[in-house]
């Protein structure tokens, strides 16, 4: 019921907004063949295969604010969206929201835990979890080699994940950037990450 409660909310918005500015605009990120659009931070491997975008050989990631691993990021910077994307995961990653390009992404903006963790408790480092900030409200992910749906919601300082169908994260404090870049977290050399479907839709 909540969750459906947030999308009837944003829907109405949105229409209620339609008579001072144009209608949102749904935009693919990544168009199933190379890396247009994106950029490689720091290293790490990124291909495109049958029209899915996988991330390989991660490395130099810590849980040190001031120091970034490898990761890929978006050409332009984004403040207020909604990001639909699916994925794969075995082993570690994350997705990046309202990053900037110095220091960890994961603490110049904020971080969607995405984690091999299938039946685990929930906590501020699991998967669906905005990283080290707050624990998803049930663990939503599924098992390894399964595609996850996410949807993330970000306008002004609240920011909303909605996991599998079901919103794990409803969080209205989001102050540590008003703007910055997507991120696709590359963690290390024994994880693998795949994502499809990548689309953005600005507020």
């Amino acid at each position: 019921m909540k969750k459906m409660f947030v999308l009837m909310a944003l829907v109405g918005g949105l229409v209620g907004c339609s008579t001072s500015k144009p209608q949102p605009v749904v935009q693919s990120l990544f168009n199933g063949r190379d890396l247009t659009g994106w950029v490689v931070m720091h290293g790490g491997d990124w291909t495109v295969e049958d029209g899915v975008l996988a991330g390989r050989n991660g490395k130099n990631w810590s849980t040190d604010p001031e120091v970034s691993g490898s990761w890929l990021r978006s050409e332009r910077s984004y403040q207020n969206f909604i990001l639909d994307l699916e994925y794969t995961i075995e082993g570690n990653s994350g997705i990046f929201i309202r990053s900037g390009l110095e220091k960890n992404p994961a603490f110049t903006g904020y971080e969607m835990q995405v984690l091999s963790d299938h039946g685990r408790a929930p906590s501020k480092g699991s998967a669906g979890s905005l990283y080290d900030v707050i624990a998803p409200s049930q663990n939503m992910t599924r098992p390894t080699g399964q595609w996850n749906q996410a949807r993330i919601l970000v306008e002004a300082s609240r920011i909303q994940i909605i996991l599998n169908g079901e919103l794990v994260v409803d969080f209205d404090d989001a102050t540590r950037s008003t703007g910055g870049y997507i991120g696709l977290q590359n963690h290390d050399d024994k994880s693998v990450v795949k994502f499809r479907n990548i689309r953005i839709t600005e507020l």
